[in-house]
C-alpha cells in the first residue's frame, strides 16, 4: 500500500532514471535510495558499488513498504495516476475502447 500511494502521489517530475552509467538503466520515483545512487553513480562508482544501494531494494519497497531505501519503480507518466483501480476492470476498459475503435475503422472502409 505504501508503493502505491507513492505513486498516486507522485508528480510528472518526481521519478529519475539510475543506472545509466553502468548500462543499466532503472525508471524510479526520487526517495533517498536514488538521491544517494545518483550522487555515488556521479562519483564514478562502479557496478558492484551501485548494487548496495539496488539489492533488495524492490522487494523493500513492495513487501516492506519501504519508501526511503526501496527502489519505486514506475513510469515517466506515474504523476497521471490518481486512483488505484482493480486490473479486471482496466483490461475490461481497454478491450470495449480496442472494440469501438476497430469497429469505428472497420465502418470507415465500407
Amino acid at each position: 500500500d505504501n508503493y502505491k500511494q507513492a505513486i498516486l502521489k507522485a508528480k510528472d517530475s518526481d521519478t529519475t532514471v539510475t543506472g545509466r552509467s553502468v548500462n543499466a538503466p532503472v525508471r524510479i520515483l526520487k526517495n533517498q535510495m536514488s538521491r544517494e545512487y545518483l550522487k555515488q553513480e556521479r562519483a564514478g562508482a562502479s557496478r558492484e558499488e551501485l548494487e548496495k544501494y539496488t539489492l533488495g531494494s524492490l522487494r523493500r519497497a513492495v513487501f516492506d513498504g519501504d519508501t526511503k531505501t526501496g527502489s519505486l519503480m514506475c513510469g515517466q507518466t506515474a504523476g497521471l495516476l490518481h486512483e488505484i483501480r482493480p486490473l479486471r476492470t482496466i483490461l475490461e476498459e481497454l478491450m470495449a475502447d480496442s472494440r469501438r475503435v476497430l469497429g469505428e475503422t472497420e465502418a470507415k472502409w465500407r
